[in-house]
């Protein structure tokens, strides 16, 4: 019994060596870019790390209008909005400035916060692979997710992204779990803490939030074996609800009572923008496509100035990896091959969609035969009962997560600011990667042969998505630093 239980126990040790490999190996790479960078070389790192430095100093939490962190050119500051990141940031900075009199010390301990995050992000991909897709594509998944360059560039400077991409992945671990375990009181507590911290994160992964709602409530009330069953909704939602209230809650309590009823903060930050920000940078004064008389479809493939790309493809150049202040980009053939290598994937998942979108399900079918009087005629009647399929919704709801930062996106640069800024997306990263591993998966399982060969094929593209983004950062990143 007991050398059994050292083989068990030896095995399962040998199984989580190459996560923790790949974890290590992702935590040293995103540090590698968190600590070439000076300060406020990536996009406005320096009015963040402001609330940072506010919070080390003073121990307290700043007011959105705060002369102290306030940008005197937009005449806003990022305290309107979730500070989760910077609050943990302060600490963290706190902390190496204790250990280094260096000046830029408590800026790399503040860009730590999203070294971790991101790192942990990983961690949670590899959880969803593992329940979602064969080993070799839940692997792909990780790294398509984990080193994608403009993810790793996010997770490298002090921002809230890095954690609303881990925030999505929390949740979309919780919607996995619901699909294959079922509802309990035990996940309805983790997906609240998950929704928190989307809550506490940036606006545009709310999506995940709205889609969250619409996945717990049709597979509670149409999915199970008992149909419109409203109590266990019921219970189980205002559980989740309380667990937000408790985690999140306090914070939009506290811009409505500092804001004037405004518990987002955006109206209030808007009127500072209005009375403070220099003559050409009013929200009101703002050129925008939509006050220059230009249709959406007219922003899409506008090339204004000097740009290298139109809008369009800037937003997906830039979600693939452009750094600095929007003003290091990849060679052109560098990002058309990852254009490529994602169409790929797409193009093979397509076959699959209307599987894995079917939301009903047939459960069984009942033949009946019957005879006319003369007992001469037999007639087959078949019965279809169908079912919600949870599976369907729970892919139907990744669809949407993604489909919401884009719509988002769209409507903020064509009316608000305009801005081609890929990050802007990233909180349709997991379900675009699943998606596309998804296809990668049905392409590379047609393979024939043992499956030692369909693990190659899986590791070699692993290993050369990694070598990409390593490349990215030799000869791209680093060298603007050096």
């Amino acid at each position: 019994m007991r050398n059994k239980m050292i083989r068990y126990f030896t095995m399962k040790k040998k199984q989580y060596v190459p996560e923790i490999l790949f974890l290590v190996v992702l935590f040293c790479f995103i540090f590698l870019w968190a600590v070439v960078q000076p300060l406020n070389v990536s996009p406005d790192e320096h009015m963040r790390y402001q609330i940072v430095e506010y919070i080390m100093k003073h121990g307290t939490l700043p007011e959105g209008g705060d002369p102290e962190i306030r940008n005197e050119l937009w005449g806003i500051s990022y305290a309107f909005s979730p500070i989760t990141s910077y609050m943990i940031g302060a600490v963290f900075g706190k902390i190496a400035a204790f250990f280094s009199a260096a000046e830029l010390a408590p800026v790399i301990g503040a860009r730590m916060v999203n070294v971790i995050f991101g790192t942990l992000t990983g961690f949670l991909c590899l959880r969803i692979g593992k329940r979602m897709l064969k080993p070799g594509a839940a692997w792909l998944f990780a790294t398509l997710v984990c080193f994608l360059p403009g993810a790793v560039f996010i997770n490298s400077y002090v921002n809230m992204d890095s954690i609303a991409v881990f925030s999505t992945a929390w949740i979309m671990l919780c919607w996995c779990k619901a699909l294959q375990d079922g509802w309990s009181g035990k996940l309805c507590v983790e997906l609240g803490l998950a929704l928190s911290v989307c809550a506490l994160s940036y606006y545009n992964a709310y999506g995940f939030a709205l889609c969250t709602i619409f996945y717990f409530c049709i597979s509670m009330l149409m999915c199970g074996e008992k149909r419109w069953d409203w109590k266990p909704m019921v219970k189980f939602g205002l559980l989740i609800t309380a667990v937000v209230l408790v985690f999140a809650g306090w914070w939009f309590i506290r811009n409505a009572v500092l804001y004037d009823g405004d518990f987002l903060g955006r109206q209030t930050s808007s009127m500072y923008g209005e009375l403070y920000a220099v003559d050409e940078l009013k929200p009101s004064n703002i050129m925008t496509p939509k006050k220059m008389g230009k249709s959406i479809m007219d922003m899409l493939f506008w090339i204004p100035g000097e740009w290298n790309y139109n809008w369009l493809s800037t937003v997906v150049v830039s979600f693939i990896g452009t750094f600095g202040y929007m003003n290091i980009f990849m060679p052109k053939a560098w990002s058309y091959l990852y254009v490529l290598f994602f169409a790929v994937g797409a193009v093979c998942v397509l076959p699959l969609l209307p599987r894995l979108l079917a939301v009903k399900d047939v459960k069984k079918e009942v033949t009946d035969y019957q005879e006319d009087s003369e007992g001469s005629t037999t007639r087959m009647i078949v019965y279809r009962k169908k079912r919600w399929k949870m599976e369907g919704v729970f892919h139907l709801c990744l669809v949407g997560a993604a489909v919401i930062p884009v719509i988002l996106l769209v409507i903020y640069a064509y009316s608000v600011d305009f801005q081609a800024q890929g990050r802007y997306l990233m909180p349709m990263l997991l379900p675009f990667m699943y998606f596309l591993a998804k296809g990668f998966e049905n392409l590379i399982e047609r393979i024939k042969g043992n499956a030692g060969i369909r693990k190659c094929v899986y590791g070699a593209l692993c290993f050369l998505y990694i070598l990409s983004s390593v490349l990215v950062y030799v000869f791209v990143f680093l060298p603007n630093y050096r």
